[in-house]
């Protein structure tokens, strides 16, 4: 095994690049999970470029849609929550069992 075989893939575009196309897709809204499994990026990498991501669309004809975070036991929906990442406990019910926020970008 030469020296070139280790470490991760290089990659062609940046990661944020690489995020927006992703998000682009025709699979539809994605998990942060699911985006750190397709762009082999951390999830704490990606929340950052999503932050951006979403001021930067802000400017042009597109912009990020977020499908908010759910509870799986009594279905309260965090419509009102600004961050992207996880919940830690449902407000009504207080249970620990929520369904991460899904993310897509889409026309104005």
């Amino acid at each position: 095994m030469s020296a070139e075989d280790k470490g991760p893939p290089l990659r062609t575009e940046t990661l944020r690049s690489e995020l927006r196309e992703a998000l682009r897709s025709e699979q539809g809204p994605q998990t942060i999970r699911e985006l750190s499994q397709t762009l082999r990026a951390s999830e704490r990498d990606l929340l950052a470029h999503l932050e951006h991501l979403a001021r930067s669309l802000s400017h042009g004809s597109e912009r990020l849609t977020v499908e908010p975070a759910r509870c799986l036991s009594c279905g309260f929906d965090f419509e009102d929550r600004t961050r992207f990442t996880k919940p830690g406990r449902c407000p009504a019910c207080k249970s620990t069992r929520i369904a991460l926020p899904r993310f897509a970008i889409s026309s104005r």
